[in-house]
């Protein structure tokens, strides 16, 4: 009983512990792990994947550093795909703490790829209004994002042929908060007539299905799974992702899959998570057994 008692009454920071401890040993020393692909992401990679070079994708990212450790790495194998497709890419956000990330998303491009602002792509960084700034875009797109930095709409060759929403050959918003359906849908797919696909983290996942189901939205990448997906169909169609345990920069032109690293860490909490249940609930019925069935 003292031992059973030492073990009920351990100070959960000991629990912390080996949460961290479980999170960054698979940072540390990595490993790759089997996964397949789901319809819903492979929809918004095959959409992308087959539009025609310089098609125009347009990608908001709804979110803040809060939601950043899922949709970041959303993020960057998005615009990685878009480069690789020789795609134009625009890009913004509703959320004002989001300017940072797509800001750091772009410089990392810049890096990775010969773009440059105002051809290849467009940072239009925070824009005040949310749904009203879509609705005026449906109507006049200059008229709703008329700078990007320092550069005008109408004067950029990136935008050239964009008048309307319409015009733009394929959206994606990565969400953390309700800009999804109640912005893009609502006022972009019913209003405008854009095709969607979407990105969020995982548990808010479950509640854009509906809008799958009803063709609302094409395509779903939903929280660190579904960007490790993406990265590998990105992977095994140019080969310029590294697998964790491959070094970047071997083999040619490789990036590291923020996605498929992370879900080493997550894998593993996962499991230590379902040991410590399993374990609380050995050590509960045994101290039954041993009080003759007194809670």
């Amino acid at each position: 009983m003292d031992t059973l008692t030492k073990i009920t009454s351990l100070d959960r920071r000991w629990i912390f512990l080996l949460v961290a401890v479980a999170v960054i040993i698979p940072q540390l020393f990595p490993f790759s792990q089997p996964m397949g692909t789901t319809p819903p992401v492979e929809s918004v990679f095959n959409y992308i994947e087959g539009l025609p070079e310089r098609s125009s994708v347009f990608i908001c990212l709804d979110y803040d550093p809060s939601s950043e450790a899922e949709l970041y790495p959303m993020t960057l194998a998005l615009f990685r795909h878009c480069n690789e497709k020789n795609l134009r890419l625009l890009s913004a956000t509703f959320w004002p703490t989001g300017r940072g990330l797509i800001n750091r998303a772009f410089n990392t491009m810049e890096d990775e790829y010969n773009i440059t602002h105002g051809v290849d792509y467009a940072n239009y960084g925070y824009q005040v209004g949310g749904s009203l700034v879509i609705i005026q875009a449906g109507e006049d797109f200059a008229a709703g994002f008329p700078r990007a930095k320092t550069l005008r709409t109408v004067d950029m060759e990136v935008t050239k042929d964009i008048k309307k929403l319409e015009d733009i050959d394929y959206f994606v918003d990565l969400a953390a908060g309700q800009t999804l359906d109640g912005w893009w849908v609502a006022y972009g797919v019913e209003w405008y007539g854009i095709t969607l696909g979407g990105g969020c983290t995982a548990v808010s996942a479950t509640q854009y299905y509906p809008y799958l189901n009803t063709g609302q939205i094409n395509g779903l990448i939903g929280g660190l799974k579904g960007v490790a997906e993406y990265e590998k169909l990105v992977d095994l169609k140019y080969s310029t992702l590294s697998n964790p345990n491959r070094k970047i920069g071997q083999d040619g032109k490789t990036f590291l899959a923020l996605g498929a690293a992370g879900m080493g860490s997550q894998s593993i909490v996962h499991i230590l998570i379902i040991l410590l249940v399993l374990f609380n609930n050995f050590i509960y019925f045994l101290s039954r057994r041993k009080t003759g069935g007194a809670a």
